[in-house]
This record gives structure tokens, sequence and C-alpha cells, in this order.
């Protein structure tokens, strides 16, 4: 659910949160208050003139529609195939409908087994406010095949957020409107055979842009639901410790973090991402969720993404995605054996000072407490004015990031293709992005209001990820499946900026070993020197504590850290120190 577009005034750029509620004629005298208090959320007034496309007109009488149908896409391209959700009982496309807005379900005891949640308009070109249900498709073979259903027909839904338990139950997540009072509620379905069928729901309070994450951990928490969403009183967060039967009686986040995911940790920590009414980016965590004898409380710590969350301007012919998010924040944990195992990471498109949207990222490897400086992963020229929009990220039980966004670059405003990376270093470094989808216009479908939704979802797994996504290829918004597989070897190279002078002796190729070189700043840092393969994988760590200020150096053997010798072939060396990172090629050749 999303702003009522009526009252926004077209500026010349992609609009924040808090231009948005500025340019709103709320016709109410608090709204220099608003702004001096932004800690707070928004008040009563402010929350029923955005009430959100008017869910009122929702109750309006409609029309039966009779559709044709078409063959349904199965659209490659590269080594990317994306096979296409919202089909009809026939496997069919069905010509003349809308479906955005996608959310993804995979049992972890059985990967093949997954499900699909949207927005469904079946008639998108009646007049005034177009009826969207609670769409969702299921699939028993991967995703090549689907087959689709309503939660609740003809029930005003949106917003779908699909998530599974550890023994593979799924979960759908959609808000609605009360018939009596008129406020935005959630209600949460679950499934026992994979979203074939639904339950008849069970309320979870919530608003807008509600958002949730199960606990799959062997913790206390095992099994918990948790829930936040965009909060237009003080309580933006709610629990449930049975599985989902029931929520606790919400309760507030400090700073109030919204438009954001949640995400548990291997410890049973809970993570919420969010931003303020001031555009300010905040990572909220409470290690006491869990434990169902406490309430949940959180520590909120604002956060660097190297940029501002934004809405695009409805009326803005060179922004995309008119009137909808350019992006939310993703946090995800590592919950691999590795050595990275508890990292938390975020990542966002965000619109930066040299860019109108860059996917950034950053990482903390100490459960929140402190945070790298923000990496741009997109690989575009800096300061091209390419959009890259909905990135998305998951992190794989392996430890291995993906990231996907659309992308503009080269393009004109109304065109974006599907791009993919991945980081097997924790988001050091990530691997040259590839286009995995051909061009498409996000201008298609949805008469009125352009846009193709808030947001895409991805669930990484040990050999690859699969994506929900949304795409125009059919001439219409509909809803795509996409299995990505990581490349082979990604040669991963650096794109953080750095001053710390890495460099390696000559000759480069090396024979056997290597010196390398590299400054620090001031009076020392600490600093991570290690060793990579082509693959991403560590062989070797060289340096890791506390190193003073000046020109250093360390010496590699062509060993790994048990004192093998290592085989011919690239190599990657990268020191990380002073909220810095750098990296260079060794070329061993024996």
């Amino acid at each position: 659910m999303k702003p009522d577009l009526r009252c926004f005034v077209p500026p010349l750029r992609p609009v924040t949160i808090t231009a948005l509620l500025t340019v709103c004629s709320l016709g109410v005298a608090s709204l220099g208050s608003r702004a001096e208090d932004s800690d707070r959320p928004p008040r009563h007034e402010f929350t029923d003139e955005l009430r959100h496309e008017l869910l009122e007109q929702s109750r309006l009488p409609r029309s039966p529609v009779t559709h044709a149908s078409s063959a349904a896409a199965v659209v490659s391209f590269g080594r990317f195939t994306s096979y296409q959700v919202n089909v009809d009982a026939t496997g069919a496309n069905i010509v003349g409908d809308d479906a955005n807005e996608p959310s993804i379900a995979v049992d972890p005891t059985d990967p093949s087994k997954m499900a699909i949640g949207f927005r469904q308009f079946d008639n998108p070109q009646a007049p005034g406010l177009q009826l969207r249900e609670a769409g969702y498709g299921y699939s028993s073979d991967g995703g090549l095949t689907w087959h689709t259903g309503k939660i609740e027909p003809g029930v005003f839904r949106s917003d779908p957020v699909l998530a599974s338990n550890a023994e593979g139950k799924f979960f759908y997540l959609s808000n609605s409107d009360d018939p009596v009072t008129g406020d935005i509620t959630t209600t949460l379905f679950s499934s026992t055979d994979h979203g074939q069928t639904w339950g008849g729901g069970v309320f979870a309070f919530g608003d807008d842009k509600p958002w949730m994450t199960i606990d799959r951990t062997a913790g206390i928490g095992h099994g918990h639901v948790y829930e936040s969403w965009s909060p237009s009183t003080q309580k933006m967060f709610t629990r449930s410790n049975d599985g989902g039967q029931t929520f606790q009686d919400p309760t507030s986040v400090p700073k109030y973090p919204f438009f954001g995911t949640l995400d548990v940790g291997p410890d049973g920590t809970v993570y919420l991402s969010g931003k303020d009414f001031r555009d300010r980016n905040y990572v909220a965590v409470s290690k006491q969720a869990q434990n169902a004898a406490l309430p949940p409380t959180f520590d909120t710590d604002q956060v660097d993404l190297g940029g501002t969350i934004a809405i695009s301007d409805p009326v803005d012919s060179l922004s995309v995605n008119h009137g909808g998010l350019l992006g939310q924040p993703w946090i995800a944990v590592d919950r691999s054996n590795g050595p990275r195992s508890g990292w938390v990471y975020v990542l966002c498109s965000v619109q930066t000072a040299t860019d109108p949207c860059d996917v950034m990222f950053i990482r903390s490897t100490d459960g929140g407490k402190h945070w790298s400086a923000p990496v741009r992963v997109n690989d575009d020229p800096i300061g091209n004015r390419a959009y890259q929009w909905f990135g998305t990220m998951s992190v794989a039980p392996n430890g291995r990031i993906d990231a996907v966004w659309n992308d503009t670059r080269g393009l004109d405003s109304t065109r974006s293709a599907l791009r993919y990376s991945c980081s097997n270093d924790g988001g050091v470094t990530w691997s040259p992005s590839e286009q995995a989808s051909p061009v498409w216009a996000w201008t298609l479908g949805f008469p009125r209001a352009t846009k193709i939704g808030d947001y895409y979802q991805m669930i990484s797994d040990a050999t690859g990820a699969d994506l929900a996504w949304a795409a125009t290829f059919n001439g219409e918004q509909d809803v795509y499946f996409m299995r990505i597989t990581p490349p082979a070897n990604p040669i991963i190279a650096s794109r953080t900026e750095s001053r710390l002078g890495i460099g390696v002796d000559t000759p480069n190729p090396i024979t056997s070993s290597a010196t390398i070189h590299f400054d620090l700043p001031g009076a020392g840092a600490r600093a991570k020197v290690e060793v990579f393969d082509a693959s991403g994988r560590r062989v070797a760590k060289l340096v890791d504590g506390f190193v003073k200020g000046g020109a250093q150096s360390v010496h590699w053997a062509g060993t790994d850290d048990g004192g093998r010798s290592v085989k011919s072939g690239l190599y990657l060396c990268r020191i990380e120190a002073a909220g810095s990172t750098e990296t260079v090629k060794l070329m061993l050749r024996r």
C-alpha cells in the first residue's frame, strides 16, 4: 500500500520520504513541529491523509472481467532464464491483468517446493482505484511450472510477504483495511502443503509496509515469527511465540526505523533495518526478543549507507517506478559455520551525491556495534546518472552474498535490465555484474500509477538463489521466478576507494613467493591481510591485528594456512584497515 498520489507536487528528482511528507497538502498546523520531532512516528492526521491508496474505494462494485490467454512467458538471456508465475489454471498467461510486488518462500527441507505471493490486479484498466488481491503461485518442481490462486478472493489486499519456518511450513503476511475503523491491519495466513492451500488467517496487528522473518535457529526463539511495519503510532513491532498462532501486543522500536526488513542471527538475535522521517538510516538490534519470558526491546544505531532511501516522483518523466520505492534496505546475517558467522549485512538502493540511485552495501563484524564504510556494488561509471533500483540481497548458508537490481545503464529511465553480482568475502569485493534479463519497460501495465510495486525478494542456498521479481515481457506487469547460479570461478575485484597504497614486489607473475607492501595512515590501525583464490575462497591469513602507521610489508610464501604449497593460478591479496579496503592480483606460476 502506498501514499495517495493526488497530494504530490512534482520535484525535479526522486523525492525522499521527508520531501514526500512536506509536499503533501495535509492541512494541519503541526507540520513544522513534525520536522523538529523527527524521532517520533507521524500523528494520526498524517496517516489519515496518507491513507495509502484509499482503501475505502476498494469496496466499490466492479464488473467481472473475461480475459483472453496467451502462452506463458519463458524468458532467457545468456545463462539466466525466468519463468512466469501469475498464470491461469491451464498454465497460460492471462492477457490484460497485472501482477507485481512478489515475495517468495522456499522449503529449506525440500527446495523444489516453493511459493510466491504477489499483488494481483484482474482489471487494472477499471476506473477508480484498482482492486488488488492476495495472489499466490506454488511450484513443486523448483520453479519450472506454476499453479496459482488467491487468498480471500474479492478482498482488497496488498504488501505480500512470504516466509518459511525451519520445518517447511509457509506463511503469507498481507495487509488490508478494517471495514469498521478504516485502519490498516495485517493478517498472517499459513500453509502446510507448500502454498497449495492457505488457512483462514490470524490477526497480526501491523500497518503499511509490513515485513516478517522467522527464527530457524535451534535456540529458545525457534519458530518465533517477528513482524515490523511503518508506524502510524509509536508501536511498530510484534512477536508470535507460538509459531504464528497468536501475536503479542505491539511494542515500539527506538528511532522508529521503517521501510525495512528483518533477519535473525545464528544466536537468535533479531535485526531490523530501516529509516526515520529525516532520511537517516538505522539498524535496530534485539538480543532478548527470542526470549518469550521477556518483552522485546531494541538498541538502535544510525548507519551510513552512502545515501538516502528514495520514493520516485510520480510524475517526473526522468524518474523510474513512479510513486514507488526505489529500494528498501535489506538486512541479512551470515549463518554459516565459517569465519564470517554472525556478520550482519545491509544492502539498499539509495540516492547518492553522484547518481540518482546506486546499490550500496555495509557490513558489521561485531553484531551491529560498528559498521564498515559503504561499498558501491553496481559497477557502471560513477556519475553516469543511471538508476540501479530495487537492490535486493540474500545470504547463502555457506556465506555467499547474492545481489540483484534493476539497471538503466545505457538506457533511458523508462527501461531497465536485471543485473546480478555476488560476493564470497563478506561484501568486501563483488563479482563483475552480469545482465540477467532482456531490457524491459516498467511503464507498461498499471495505467495511472506506473510503478511495478516496491520490492523483489530472493532466497539463497549453497548452490544458487531463488528470485521472485516482476517485469513486462508480455506487454503488462507479470511476476517471474528465476533460478540464479553464481559464476563458476568469479574473478572478484575490489570496488572500494582506498588510500592504503598496496603493492607487490616485481616481477608479478611470481614463481614461489611475494612481498606485499602497504601504508597505514596516522598512528596505525587494526589491519587484516588475506590471500584468496579466484573463486573467493580464503587461502591464507597473513596479518590480523594492530599494525603501526607508515610503510609496512608482509611476505606470502605461496602456501595456505596449513603451510601447504598452493597450485599455480590467480590469487587476490586483500588488505582491510582504517575503514578502507584494497586488493592486488597475484599471478602464481610455479
